[in-house]
């Protein structure tokens, strides 16, 4: 067993080769193409792999044997949740993890390939001014905020007057601080029908934010502490993990409007 583990996983070559053919069948050149080799670097890869009965070959093409496939399906999250942590394991290992409801920490690996970004001190409160082009065309816009972001309100207002469907969620002096101090903007996103909720409940993230194209996940540490640092990630998968995230903390809170 152990030579099967690191035949997998030892080698970024032959688990790229095994993700690429879990789409199906491949020829020489796909992958070729896809892993950016040539035949003298890809070909070793490929015989270690058919050696052990894991990808067949027919004529020029190879796809998974039967044994592949179970490998690869159990293969895949496992390698999607290494993406996850690599690089950023100071990060989760550091932060409180509660307000992630057990259904999706189990999950976890859906975020797939992240990126842990750090603003710098001139610019701690502002959203990235490349999220906030994605946003300019994003069809949703659904957020959690414990805290108050004063460059927010008018990027959730420009969101709503847009056409997007906005889902607030946030904690009731955070409501409170938009309702009050930005009243312009408050009822921009109401008569645009965007849905705001409280959340009243002690475990919480420090904020999330769902869009088209990207997911951002901040959470508190482990004492507490506000954190300015963010998960980012792009992946499909992620979108989905997020907007899960988000239906469970509207099932959780108040609608307001």
């Amino acid at each position: 067993m152990s030579s099967l583990v690191d035949l997998i996983f030892f080698s970024d070559k032959r688990k790229k080769i095994l993700t690429l053919l879990a789409d199906g069948i491949k020829d020489v050149d796909e992958i070729k193409t896809a892993l950016k080799g040539n035949a003298c670097a890809i070909m070793p890869q490929i015989k270690k792999l058919k050696d052990m009965d894991i990808i067949l070959q027919e004529g020029n093409t190879y796809k998974l044997s039967d044994m592949g496939e179970i490998i690869v399906e159990k293969m895949l999250p496992l390698t999607e949740l290494l993406q996850v942590f690599e690089g950023n394991k100071d990060y989760w290992s550091k932060h409180d993890r509660s307000p992630i409801p057990p259904h999706l920490m189990k999950k976890i690996h859906m975020l797939g390939k992240c990126k842990l970004e750090e603003p710098d001190l001139d610019h701690l409160f502002e959203f990235p001014e490349n999220l906030k082009e994605m946003l300019s065309r994003t069809t949703k816009f659904r957020t959690f905020y414990s805290f108050f972001c004063p460059d927010c309100p008018k990027i959730q207002a420009d969101c709503a007057k847009r056409g997007a469907k906005v889902d607030l969620i946030l904690d009731e002096k955070v409501y409170n601080r938009l309702k009050d101090d930005f009243g312009d903007e408050y009822r921009t996103l109401v008569e645009n029908n965007a849905s705001i909720y409280i959340y009243r409940g002690e475990i919480k993230p420090s904020s999330f934010i769902v869009a088209d194209e990207f997911l951002i996940l901040k959470l508190f540490g482990k004492e507490g502490e506000f954190d300015h640092r963010k998960i980012v990630s792009f992946n499909k998968s992620a979108l989905e993990w997020g907007n899960e995230m988000t239906d469970y903390y509207m099932e959780h809170s108040e609608k307001i409007i």
